[in-house]
């Protein structure tokens, strides 16, 4: 009987497919990171272009159009009216006498001492053409003055006697001072320069020893600061360089010492030169002491016996 073939037997391999999570992996977690990078990207730069004045939005798109856009004679009118950088407060990149980008005096050209001061004439401008549009403001037009010292512009709030900055005898300043201040500050708060706020007294004494004109002074240029800093847009965060209370010291030309008008509110808006001579000055202090305190001491002779 002849051998019967057993049947060919086949074998199917059945290729089993993964879930829906399988076809795609983490390929999506990468592509939604680079989407969240790239929106906070954008609106970091949205927020810095809201920020930025005509001059800094001339700049970045010159910057586009040519790198050296900078080493022209219209990119540093722009750097020059910023101060030491494209944004307003900027230190720059150079290293300063502290070290760390701060005050280059060798950028502190006669060009760049002009620009800045008619940027300086410029706000004055602004504050008085506010005051005159400003109904409430406009009956305080005469008791604001604005010069310039060797430090730079000073404006100056004085009382009246029918219009005092501040309750008698106290730091509370009157409603309208606050919009007086407010408003200053303002227009200050677009510069890239520090200020120095000064309270001033007449020489009238208190009775009492134990407040004097030195206390209600340094508290009344205390309180404009804190005013000046809370206003809407008004003063940055570290652009208040120094709050000094100067009492009847300092009284104004060519008025006694016990006039009324004695009785104000300085605020001097800091060059960059005069802000350059007294870091300089600050820091070469600790640096003697510093010097005098490593000299070796001298030796000390045996005790003879």
């Amino acid at each position: 009987m002849a051998d019967q073939q057993q049947p060919e037997t086949k074998i199917k391999f059945v290729k089993k497919k993964g879930g829906h999570a399988a076809a795609h992996g983490g390929a999506w977690k990468v592509a939604y990171a680079d989407l969240v990078t790239a929106m906070m990207a954008f609106f970091l730069l949205m927020w810095l272009l809201s920020s930025a004045d005509k001059n800094t939005k001339a700049g970045i798109a010159g910057m586009f159009q040519d790198p050296n856009f900078f080493t022209t004679e219209r990119g540093k009118e722009i750097l020059s009216s910023h101060g030491k950088g494209i944004l307003p407060g900027g230190r720059g990149m150079a290293s300063g006498p502290d070290g760390d980008g701060g005050t280059d005096t060798a950028s502190e050209t006669p060009g760049a001492a002009a620009e800045e001061h008619k940027v300086m004439e410029a706000t004055a401008e602004a504050i008085e053409k506010a005051f005159q549009q400003d109904e409430l403001l406009q009956a305080f037009q005469n008791q604001i003055s604005m010069d310039f010292t060797d430090e730079g512009l000073r404006i100056q709030i004085q009382d009246k006697a029918a219009q005092v900055l501040f309750d008698s005898g106290s730091a509370t300043l009157k409603s309208y001072t606050l919009s007086i201040l407010k408003e200053i500050a303002k227009e200050l708060g677009k510069l890239p320069n520090r200020v120095v706020i000064g309270g001033h007294t007449d020489a009238s004494q208190y009775s009492n020893k134990a407040y004097t004109n030195w206390e209600l002074s340094s508290e009344r240029a205390n309180a404009a600061r804190r005013v000046m800093e809370s206003a809407a847009g008004g003063l940055r965060p570290g652009q208040v360089r120094r709050v000094t209370g100067y009492a009847d010291t300092i009284p104004k030309e060519g008025l006694e010492p016990k006039d009324p008008q004695n009785r104000r509110i300085s605020i001097v808006v800091v060059s960059a030169a005069s802000e350059a001579a007294e870091t300089k000055h600050q820091l070469a202090k600790p640096r003697e002491k510093d010097k005098k305190a490593g000299d070796p001491a001298p030796k000390a002779e045996p005790a003879k016996h």
